[in-house]
């Protein structure tokens, strides 16, 4: 006789059947509902065993996860912005992973929406992915095609092709990886600057008006290798690395601009603009390691993680304005270090987590350039993190979970200016306190969690060196930023498919960009500088995955409001509809929806956006091991974008459309 023990995990888990004797296989039956759950501080998603476990890649997962929705072509975690995403306990820095895991090979994704001492202060949202353990031995994989053409540019054709192969022999697992990308892009935009001053006590009104066409054509090969060994059952080492190789980056942009001066034409610029980047290391532009071990001494649990990060590149400028040639040559080279070591041990019926974690960053930039009135650059950043944290998580039973944390954080920045003798030098010390608290109460989880934040300038807004855009526009960074203060406060609620989340943020410093009227208005400089007054807002969302039979809906609204009396709201609302048919079939009409409002401080969007997209999707073979897809994105057209910046003396106002038209056609198979 054969007998089963049946483990009922939850009302939407998997269940499984399995034999008490050696008789038979295992038997698994599989339910088709994404259980997602309250865990600590994250909003947890299984994957395995669920309808998202066939979307595709995983950036097209994440697009359907709760907590995660789509803005424009960005992933964000709702009303914290984008997120930083670790796979496997790495930090990625290239989003392009995203797209080289596919649905199957993830096991479950964690949102968080405040990190806690464990992570960078500036960290306002985590991503944690989580693959599948694979334990059988020999080789397996999987090798996605893809072809995407956009539908209103049929120069712009984007094929790519990902393949990613594991070997196991016993307890080591090696692993390789190719990705190939071809990346087209056209945006066609046009603006209105209108700026006032006065001279000598008379009024005097800019007016710029410009068009521009934006074209950029890329492709590069990217290398991945790494193995696993598991050297017992509590001991493990890791080690991936992946190299990037560019062999295309041009971007062509054709600009008219049309300057008046109180309505009377004063000058009309035709501008075109050649940019090529390019490695100079026969198209090898850098890469990245990563080194990990984790492992268990008595009850202690213990970690070191290792990153390195090298990329440099070459760009060359060409513009051509009204019959003047101009150029300009920028040398970039980034080098980023990572050193994280933690612990945890039981204390006192819970768990104290203990760590610390350096970063070394250096960047040198250098510019020359033919520009009138702009001076080239050579500067040297440095940036050198110094951070100590501790964590205690406690188990309460039925009266719930909490988690206390403090992270301390040195910061040191410089940037010398080699060209100007200039020096700057900054040293700032912080505290990053962290509460977390979650307990279920028939049935409903709560959570509640509050952050303290910060976020540094990036390098981009701390350069000193002026862009040149056209003769009346410049951009230029701002070296003596401020680093940001925010604290975060956020409520999340889980019942059975529903998950609803409300988040309060305080910042001050807020970096926010600003003008500045130079040769008495005709020409504006764009720059970043810390607002002067605390920014409050606010955002809330709700995600109901219900199932009716083939019917498997992801509905997602959210709202991000600034607390300004005269500032109106944001509302994204998603709507996923896949019908899971027999056969393997599945087919979507999917839709999105951006209105207008305030999305940013002095920054208010004045059209709505909407796109809407419909796929079929066929599985194929054993295990459905072969999947055609076929997608059409943007159908009618209508995720066009106007934005208004108000920045008191100067009303700048753009309409953009992008080249969301698309049609996709992927074939992907699972060895």
């Amino acid at each position: 006789m054969v007998l089963y023990s049946c483990a009922i995990l939850g009302q939407d888990e998997v269940i499984s059947l399995d034999e008490d004797t050696l008789l038979m296989d295992e038997l698994v039956i599989v339910g088709t509902r994404a259980n997602t759950k309250i865990e600590g501080n994250a909003l947890v998603t299984r994957i395995k065993g669920s309808s998202l476990e066939e979307v595709g890649s995983l950036e097209e997962m994440l697009a359907r996860t709760p907590g995660l929705q789509r803005n424009g072509e960005n992933l964000e975690v709702i009303g914290k912005g984008e997120p930083e995403y670790y796979i496997d306990g790495r930090r990625i820095k290239e989003k392009v992973e995203l797209k080289r895991l596919n649905s199957r090979q993830i096991d479950r994704v964690e949102v968080i929406m405040n990190p806690g001492a464990e992570y960078d202060g500036e960290m306002m949202a985590i991503v944690r992915i989580y693959t599948r353990r694979n334990f059988a031995q020999g080789i397996s994989g999987d090798i996605t095609g893809r072809y995407e053409s956009s539908l209103d540019y049929l120069e712009n054709i984007d094929p790519s092709v990902t393949a990613n192969l594991r070997y196991r022999i016993k307890n080591v697992e090696l692993k390789a990886g190719l990705n190939f990308w071809h990346a087209s892009v056209t945006d066609i935009s046009s603006s209105d600057q209108q700026s006032y001053t006065s001279k000598a006590g008379q009024s005097m009104a800019y007016r710029q008006q410009g068009a521009q066409d934006f074209r950029y054509k890329g492709y590069n090969l990217n290398y991945l290798f790494g193995v696993n060994w598991a050297i017992n059952e509590r001991h493990t080492i890791s080690l991936e690395a992946m190299l990037e190789q560019q062999l295309q980056d041009t971007t062509i942009v054709l600009s008219d601009n049309a300057l008046s001066l109180n309505g009377v034409p004063v000058e009309t610029l035709h501008t075109e603009t050649h940019t090529r980047a390019f490695a100079p290391n026969n198209g090898l532009i850098g890469g990245w390691t990563n080194t990990q071990y984790t492992g268990h001494i008595c009850k202690s649990e213990i970690g070191v993680h290792f990153d390195t990060y090298n990329y440099r590149y070459t760009e060359r400028n060409r513009i051509d304005e009204n019959s003047k040639t101009m150029f300009s040559i920028t040398n970039s080279e980034s080098q980023l270090y990572n050193v994280k070591a933690y612990g945890a041990y039981p204390v006192w019926k819970g768990t104290l987590r203990v760590g610390t974690d350096m970063s070394f960053f250096h960047r040198l930039y250098t510019n020359e350039n033919n520009l009138s009135g702009i001076e080239g650059v050579n500067e040297d950043m440095y940036q050198h993190i110094y951070a100590a944290y501790m964590e205690y998580h406690r188990d309460m039973d039925s009266s719930g979970t909490l988690v206390a944390g403090l992270r301390y954080e040195h910061e040191y920045r410089s940037i010398d200016n080699h060209l100007e003798g200039s020096v700057f030098r900054a040293r700032e010390n912080y505290f990053f306190p962290s509460l977390s608290y979650n307990v279920k109460i028939k049935g409903v989880q709560l959570a509640l969690s509050y952050a303290m934040k910060t976020r540094r300038p990036e390098f981009t807004e701390t350069n000193d060196a002026i862009v040149y855009l056209n003769r009346y526009s410049l951009s230029q960074g701002n070296s003596r930023l401020e680093t940001e203060v925010k604290h975060e406060l956020s409520l999340q609620l889980r019942y059975r498919q529903l998950a609803c989340g409300l988040n309060y943020e305080h910042r001050r410093r807020a970096v926010i960009t600003d003008v500045t009227l130079l040769n008495e208005g005709a020409t504006i400089l764009f720059h970043p500088v810390n607002h002067d007054k605390p920014i409050n807002q606010i955002s809330v969302f709700v995600n109901y995955t219900p199932v009716w039979g083939i019917y498997h809906p992801n509905w997602t609204i959210s709202i991000n409001a600034i607390t300004h009396r005269s500032y109106q709201p944001v509302v994204n609302l998603g709507i996923i509809n896949p019908l899971l048919l027999k056969h393997a079939w599945q087919v979507e009409l999917n839709y999105n929806l951006v209105t207008t409002g305030n999305p940013e401080w002095n920054k208010r969007l004045t059209t709505c956006s909407h796109n809407l997209t419909a796929a079929v999707q066929k599985s194929f073979l054993k295990d459905n091991a072969l999947t055609l897809r076929l997608e059409a994105r943007d159908i009618l057209g209508l995720t066009k974008q106007n934005l208004t910046t108000d920045y008191g003396y100067s009303i700048y106002q753009q309409q953009m459309r992008h080249d969301n038209r698309r049609v996709c056609l992927s074939l992907r198979y699972s060895l």
